[in-house]
């Protein structure tokens, strides 16, 4: 007892004789946001001899400007009621880079939309139309932010900012070309001609989350780039969505893509369709809306618009406060029709 008095004494004396230093304060740098659950990749062939792995090698400070072309039609019956709906042909000219590799070995870019256009079809709408089109397309010209994915293509971090105003339909088409169509997850096996690997994730676009299985398959390849056809498949499970239920979703997407292992962009074009079953709640009771999309897109590096059947804008960028800048008469440059 006396031991453990005399301890207790002695370990107070010190405590008392200890210099006293200021709290110090430690400066931690923000990791951003946290890395992304990566997908599922399974290789289904491992394709004709020689095999090579597949790896992006973009060089640092690398810039690019991609031009996306999407239009969407849409079919919706609710009860007795019917309508359609869609997007005419709009092009989205998008800057990706500089490049800056980081201490992981991944590849980090800007990523912003700096110019948005749609087709010679504005001229056939009326007043009301053009500005509710206009007012549409304007919140894409805020959307900006980075992406980072590693040298097999599989995205580890992004943040963007602006989405929140771009429709919810829009935000979907765009999700499902960033997950299927501009960059390629790559397996760790070494592949060769006539190769097919799929890739499995988990991916939420307006609220809803969807079970995606991408399939690729290698027509053609040579050092510097793979030519792939793809297929696409998307389903979800009953889920709330909104204020409604989601009873039944289902899509699937074809398509394909050349990808240059030492660039951003890659040439691709899809078609995808959909149909979506949401039950709502009205004054009358419960109501089932059934919902039909088409959706045509096609990816392309600004250097191929002459071979894609565009032409580079001369202008400068639109000014994202104005938003009749977008569909100016004078600065179309689509032809579609």
């Amino acid at each position: 007892m006396v031991r453990i008095v005399m301890l207790a004494c002695l370990l107070v004396a010190t405590t008392s004789c200890r210099t006293k230093y200021q709290p110090q304060t430690v400066h931690v740098a923000d990791p951003g946001p946290p890395q992304r659950v990566l997908p599922t990749v399974r290789v289904l062939d491992a394709g004709m001899t020689p095999r090579v792995p597949l790896r992006y090698r973009i060089p640092p400070g690398q810039t690019e400007v991609l031009y996306l072309e999407l239009a969407r039609a849409q079919a919706m019956q609710a009860g007795d009621q019917g309508g359609q709906s869609g997007i005419p042909p709009v092009q989205l000219e998008v800057k990706m880079g500089p490049a800056e590799p980081t201490s992981q070995g991944s590849i980090r870019h800007p990523v912003q939309i700096t110019q948005v256009r749609i087709s010679e079809m504005a001229e056939k709408m009326s007043p009301a139309q053009r500005e509710q089109m206009e007012k549409m397309l304007a919140p894409l010209l805020q959307v900006q932010g980075w992406s980072e994915m590693d040298i097999q293509g599989r995205i580890r971090r992004g943040e963007f900012r602006g989405m929140e105003d771009v429709p919810p339909r829009l935000r979907t088409m765009l999700g499902n070309i960033r997950s299927a169509l501009l960059t390629v997850p790559f397996p760790d096996e070494p592949l060769g001609p006539r190769a097919r690997w799929e890739v499995e994730r988990r991916v939420q676009f307006s609220g809803v989350w969807v079970d995606q299985v991408v399939t690729y398959h290698i027509e053609k390849m040579d050092k510097s780039q793979i030519q792939l056809q793809i297929t696409a498949r998307q389903t979800a499970s009953p889920q709330l969505i909104g204020s409604g239920r989601l009873e039944a979703y289902q899509a699937s997407i074809m398509g394909s893509s050349v990808v240059r292992l030492d660039h951003f962009t890659p040439f691709s074009e899809a078609e995808s369709t959909s149909q979506m079953r949401i039950k709502t709640q009205t004054e009358t009771g419960p109501q089932l809306v059934r919902v039909e999309t088409r959706t045509m897109v096609r990816l392309y590096p600004a250097e191929a618009a002459d071979e894609f059947g565009a032409t580079e804008p001369e202008e400068e960028p639109a000014d994202p406060e104005d938003a009749n800048v977008i569909t100016d008469p004078g600065k179309q440059k689509l032809k579609w029709q």
